[in-house]
Parts: C-alpha cells; sequence; structure tokens
C-alpha cells in the first residue's frame, strides 16, 4: 500500500527495505493523516466520518508493526448488528474470524461512553453497543477497550489534539 511505502529504505546496493515503522511514526503518520482530513481548506465534512481512513491506517500499521500477532487483520465499514439495531463504524476480523468492534466519534466526545450526556444519540447507541463483548471506543484524541459494557484497561491519551496536531501527535511514553 501507499503508506507501506513511506517507510520503505534504500540500502547502499540499490535494494529497497521495508521496516516495520515505530509507534511514534505510526501515531505522527495518524496525526498528519487526520489533520488534513479534518482541515480541508475546501470543503468541511462530518469529524467523525474524517477519521474513518486514517484510523483505518492505524490499525494496518499497528498490526504491521506487531507482526504475527494480527496477522490476517481486517476491518469491515458499517456492518450491522441486527439483534442489536445499530451499527459500529467498524467490525474487526482476523483470519475471516470476527474478534471486535471500533466506534468512532467526532474529535473532542472522548472516549468513554458512561461519560455521555444521558438522552444523546451517543449514550443510546452506547446502551446498545455495550453487549459486545469486544468494542473500542475513539474519538482519535483517546482509546479505549470494552469488554461486556465494561472498561477492560485503562484508556489510552495521545499526547496533541488530533485536529491540530499533525505529525506532532505522539504514542504516551
Amino acid at each position: 500500500s501507499l503508506l507501506r511505502r513511506s517507510y520503505q529504505s534504500i540500502e547502499p546496493c540499490g535494494d529497497i527495505v521495508t521496516e516495520a515503522p515505530s509507534l511514534s511514526e505510526i501515531v505522527s503518520r495518524f496525526g498528519a493523516d487526520a489533520r488534513a482530513k479534518l482541515n480541508n481548506p475546501a470543503v468541511v465534512g462530518e469529524p467523525e466520518e474524517q477519521l474513518r481512513t486514517p484510523l483505518h491506517n492505524l490499525v494496518e500499521d499497528i498490526a504491521e508493526l506487531i507482526g504475527l500477532a494480527a496477522e490476517g487483520i481486517e476491518l469491515v465499514g458499517e456492518t450491522l448488528v441486527a439483534d442489536l439495531m445499530t451499527r459500529p463504524d467498524y467490525a474487526v476480523t482476523r483470519k475471516s474470524a470476527l474478534i471486535g468492534f471500533i466506534e468512532i466519534k467526532a474529535p473532542g466526545k472522548g472516549a468513554d461512553p458512561s461519560k455521555f450526556s444521558a438522552k444523546s444519540h451517543d449514550k443510546a447507541q452506547w446502551e446498545r453497543l455495550k453487549s459486545l463483548p469486544n468494542l473500542i471506543y475513539t474519538d482519535g484524541n483517546a482509546f479505549s477497550l470494552w469488554q461486556d459494557g465494561k472498561l477492560a484497561a485503562p484508556i489510552v491519551h495521545l499526547s496533541g489534539d488530533v485536529r491540530t496536531a499533525g505529525p506532532g501527535l505522539a504514542a504516551p511514553i
């Protein structure tokens, strides 16, 4: 893919070598891609929608970074979960088996759905999604993993704001 080509180098003998990017490089690229999509000078799109492609690339790059542990990861957009009557932004599969879901929120909304206001669309959606066994919530600035409605690990907050940091967006230390 085009993204992977950006991490290639040329050896002195002329061979092209593909190197797995570091987590810092991956987050920096995500920041650059997201800022460009969120700040297009010609048109304004829905902020949540603008994170889709940068997030997809982020997941692909992290999968490449961790190697075989993520071999065969695919993101499938807007997959209907019929019994919940909702469509998470992505279903995540590995080697053709469903392993979880990703729900994207507009930057600034946060990654803690328990803090959404009581009568909002986001809260109503959370009430439907919280029964899923593996669900990542993100607004591009923070990422959380929920399992059966419970926070499974501390929320990860990136340094900087995905709307403005560009390549200065950084992974937590």
